[in-house]
């Protein structure tokens, strides 16, 4: 892959001046995506890769950002075979970064990886929440200029963490739409979603434990039946198993009935995949971003735009992207990769500052505006090295726009 290690990256560089207003610069097309949801840039390759939202087939999409086919769909990549996936499986969001375990391994043979976050959970039942990671599909350049090949592809490997989060009974979450991943994938976060307090929340944020090399715990032991329905016993809780199906739903049951399956009744998956069981921990509480804008009105008035849908994190870990209903805000960390730096009660902790008071479709914000309504997806711009927006530029999209949305760092 080209090596796109930047100087603006490298130095730490931030957004000085601001941005510009919102652009449109391509629109999604291929007829695969409804309601966009999680957006990711790639480090290595000028895509972007996105999912749908809600209860779709659970795949994901890369969008070509160069060549005749820019704004195209040009590779699909199928998780349905993956334990833990079920009917009510909801994909909320997604991170490019390195992938877990590499602790040992040398910086320049380190691989990528999509992470994508089953964490949606608006009703918090017990569905179970997952974290899905698997090594970045390495495409061809032809694929942005090329007849498009819609060959769907599945991952050869994959790691799914099956998260249990402190606070929460086991196998419960809470109500989850942003995750991002510090860029060696040693750690994650994830953003809760929530209205409560007349819209302040606060949000909590959770943390993961170090990824880079892989724990003590057990791992959980899946095997599949001639109905592709998973049956996992659990590495942290032995009288439980897991059993998931992608038409139905995942439940956990008395290990007792965990059938006997056969090598016949057993097919090999087409992924070879590692379910671990990950505690991630509570940080602490961040308040819900707050647009400002001169005729916006009092909090109230604002209160429904304010939950967090998205997030991203920039290479260096210094800037956080958080995405809402009412904008784009971007917060400094005080210590690269330190969360705790930016919750409510921190030392020097400073809130988000917005990226723009223009709304989306161009017009200035006002108390009776749309805002940034419908907006789940957010990611820094890793695509054409060679531009002054390496790094700087963001990425947006919003449910049933198919728009891919451009905010231009004036450098």
């Amino acid at each position: 892959r080209i090596n796109r290690t930047s100087s603006v990256v490298a130095s730490g560089a931030q957004c000085q001046n601001g941005y510009s207003e919102p652009s449109t610069p391509l629109y999604i097309k291929g007829g695969h995506l409804e309601e966009e949801s999680g957006l990711a840039s790639s480090r290595t390759q000028d895509i972007l890769w996105i999912h749908n939202d809600n209860y779709d087939i659970k795949r994901i999409y890369g969008i070509s950002l160069s060549g005749r086919n820019a704004g195209h769909v040009v590779y699909i990549m199928d998780l349905e075979d993956l334990p833990g996936i079920n009917k009510y499986s909801d994909f909320e969001d997604l991170a490019v970064a390195m992938c877990p375990f590499q602790g040992d391994v040398e910086q320049e043979e380190r691989e990528w990886c999509l992470w994508v976050g089953d964490v949606g959970n608006n009703a918090e039942w017990g569905k179970g929440t997952f974290l899905y990671v698997f090594p970045e599909p390495i495409l061809s350049e032809a694929v942005h200029s090329e007849p498009i090949d819609t060959t769907v592809h599945v991952p050869k490997q994959a790691t799914t963490f099956r998260l249990n989060y402190e606070d929460y009974e086991y196998f419960k979450g809470p109500n989850i739409e942003a995750l991002t991943v510090a860029d060696d994938g040693s750690k994650f976060w994830l953003f809760q979603k929530t209205l409560s307090k007349d819209g302040d929340g606060p949000a909590a944020v959770w943390e993961s434990p170090s990824l880079l090399q892989r724990g003590s715990g057990s791992a959980d032991i899946c095997e599949r039946d001639s109905n592709d329905t998973w049956y996992c016993s659990l590495g942290d809780r032995g009288d439980r198993i897991l059993v998931s199906h992608r038409y139905t739903g995942a439940e956990l049951q008395f290990a007792q009935m965990k059938p006997t399956l056969s090598v016949r009744s057993n097919p090999a998956p087409a992924t070879e995949s590692l379910t671990l069981p990950l505690e991630v921990r509570k940080l602490g509480y961040l308040t819900n971003p707050l647009p400002s804008c001169e005729t916006c009105g009092n909090k109230m008035a604002l209160k429904n735009i304010r939950n967090i849908a998205a997030a991203d994190l920039s290479r260096d870990g210094k800037s956080l992207l958080l995405a809402t209903y009412g904008g784009v805000f971007v917060y400094n960390l005080q210590s690269p990769f330190d969360m705790s730096s930016i919750l409510d009660g921190a030392p020097g902790a400073s809130s988000g500052k917005m990226v723009t008071t223009t709304n989306r479709d161009g017009t200035a914000m006002t108390g009776n505006g749309k805002f940034w309504s419908g907006q789940e997806g957010i990611a820094f711009d890793y695509s054409h090295p060679s531009s002054d927006q390496f790094g700087l530029g963001i990425w947006s999209v919003s449910e049933h726009h198919k728009k891919l949305y451009y905010l231009k760092c004036i450098t």
